[in-house]
């Protein structure tokens, strides 16, 4: 039975940030789609330290970060919105819920993976994209389940990262990876050249080609909302 699979972030390099190992062990997977949608191209960004582009390239460049991550990630659709980086909180009602409600119509993803309502850093763009993905979800009979990509309170607080987590015990599904399954996720976090300083706070291993760790390599998430009409067991699992 073939499943789609559907990212939905606000930024390039979010879903190497929290989700680049399920969407290789997905990417691996038969009959699997992995579609990924970025609502900005991430033009608030940092160009890097010494920069390696103009301010105004930043979300060109982005873009082109994003294209060889996710070919890294063996995703099979990428799409990046033209909403402003920083601005998601900002835009009239509905309007976000509206453009991502049509993109999972057009996808007609089985399940939907987000960032959890206080976004991981706390980012408005990240809390603006979950709002309106779980409310987009709600109003289609499309999706059978949609999941959290966070972090338990005990894994934040023995490392500092993320600034925002989920109690231990609401942690639905936890995925483990090898190194080698990780590598192509160390890539791709390089991949994001200009957002170095952010990838080398986070992962101070990064450059440790046999060393990579990504947060004990696991990655944990929750299941925020099941279709009341699909009653079989979880299909991220």
């Amino acid at each position: 039975m073939s499943r789609t699979f559907m990212f939905i972030f606000a930024h390039p390099d979010d879903e190497s940030f929290t989700c680049g190992g399920t969407l290789i062990e997905l990417a691996k997977a038969k009959d699997t789609k992995t579609i990924l949608y970025s609502a900005t191209p991430g033009d608030a960004g940092k160009c890097g330290e010494p920069p390696l582009c103009q301010v105004d390239e930043l979300a060109e460049v982005r873009k082109k970060e994003l294209e060889k991550a996710s070919k890294l990630l063996g995703i099979d659709e990428l799409h990046i919105g033209d909403y402003q980086d920083g601005k998601l909180n900002k835009l009239p009602d509905n309007e976000l819920k509206n453009d991502v409600l049509k993109r999972i119509e057009a996808v007609q993803p089985d399940v939907v993976i987000t960032f959890p309502p206080h976004g991981l850093s706390g980012h408005p763009d990240h809390k603006a994209i979950q709002l309106a993905t779980l409310q987009a979800v709600k109003e289609t009979n499309v999706v059978k389940e949609l999941y959290y990509a966070t972090f338990p309170q005990s894994l934040a607080d023995e490392t500092g990262n993320p600034a925002y987590a989920d109690p231990d015990d609401s942690i639905t599904l936890i995925k483990s990876f090898s190194n080698e399954d990780l590598d192509p996720v160390r890539k791709a976090l390089l991949a994001h050249r200009t957002q170095h300083l952010s990838v080398e706070r986070v992962f101070p291993t990064i450059y440790n080609e046999n060393g990579f760790m990504k947060f004990n390599n696991k990655e944990y998430f929750i299941k925020a909302w099941n279709n009341p009409s699909y009653t079989c067991g979880s299909i991220l699992a």
